[in-house]
């Protein structure tokens, strides 16, 4: 326990983790629970080693990249190394351990879904630490807005869970489990929730549709919003989310609903920015409605009612599946 751990990304690879919404927060807090008591950040350069006083170093790049820095190492390029598959898309990986260091060499594409794979190489296959996943940013590491974790039991709060999981692993895992299927209904986050979702393999068992109702009419016409309520309330409001959940719900499916000021204009003394309604709704059930007063940029609010959103969606599937 507590390596010390270098993670060395090209620019290839921080323009990867970005498409795929992977923070180098995640990264690091996976490294730490596999064992690394800290974690620094490099940028992969052509003649560069900034890893020379790490235990652990963790290569990720493309292959051409890769094959440099390993024949800087002294080695016949990546062929006098360990090879092992990652999928998405299939892709060779290498692995090293030599006296001092322990290497792995990722080769461009998902390093999230597999990412058990290459961090028990690492760590020499022992099980991970537990990592506290809370869906607020309380807790010491920062793992991305409306999202933190730690490494020991926090006193006091509900986790999300203690194993790491990313909030849309989790969510598809339990949609999954109850046999439900979702669609959702977003105004502000623009398709943010589906497309949060839709990152995990897999999540076509699960994810049905999403309505990106931006306007009133597309409110009314796509989900059968009442124009009294849009009138009376405003698209703002408790009454209309939880109307775009519940019509957005059937027998079959669950519905997650947002609609909020992301700005950086159109708040109000009433409704300033960062207001933002959430609901979800399964039927025969009604629907579960909350409002979130958030700040940051526009991109961190739209981030944040994302989190918030799924997040009330595992509270509400937990609390109605929960023995009594």
């Amino acid at each position: 326990m507590n390596k010390r751990a270098a993670l060395i990304i090209s620019e290839q690879g921080f323009e990867n983790l970005a498409v795929a919404g992977i923070s180098i927060a995640w990264l690091k807090a996976w490294i730490m629970v596999a064992g690394a008591g800290e974690v620094g950040v490099h940028l992969l350069k052509a003649d560069a080693r900034d890893d020379t006083e790490a235990d652990w170093a963790v290569f990720f790049g493309h292959e051409d990249e890769l094959g440099h820095v390993a024949q800087q190492r002294g080695y016949a390029g990546l062929t006098g190394l360990t090879a092992f598959t990652l999928n998405n898309p299939e892709r060779s990986c290498w692995f090293v351990s030599e006296s001092h260091q322990q290497c792995v060499f990722l080769s461009l594409g998902d390093i999230a879904c597999q990412r058990h794979d290459w961090l028990s190489r690492l760590n020499g296959g022992a099980p991970l630490s537990p990592l506290y996943v809370r869906a607020d940013d309380s807790l010491p590491i920062a793992l991305e807005p409306g999202l933190s974790a730690s490494r020991i039991t926090p006193n006091d709060g509900e986790m999300l869970n203690d194993e790491g999981w990313l909030i849309e692993e989790q969510v598809i895992g339990i949609l999954k489990r109850h046999k439900l299927f979702i669609r959702t209904v977003e105004s502000c986050t623009a398709g943010g929730i589906a497309a949060r979702l839709c990152r995990v393999p897999g999540a076509s068992a699960v994810v049905d549709r999403a309505w990106v109702t931006y306007s009133n009419a597309a409110k009314q016409q796509e989900v059968g919003v009442a124009s009294e309520l849009l009138e009376i309330h405003g698209a703002v409001s408790e009454a209309v989310v939880r109307a775009m959940a519940e019509d957005g719900a059937d027998a079959s499916h669950v519905c997650l609903a947002v609609s909020g000021i992301a700005g950086p204009g159109g708040g109000t003394a009433e409704k300033p920015v960062g207001t933002v309604w959430i609901a979800f709704a399964m039927a025969g059930q009604g629907a579960h409605c909350q409002c979130l007063h958030l700040t940051g940029s526009r991109s961190e609010i739209q981030s944040r009612t994302v989190v918030g959103a799924l997040n009330l969606l595992l509270t509400a599937v937990d609390k109605l599946h929960r023995p009594d």
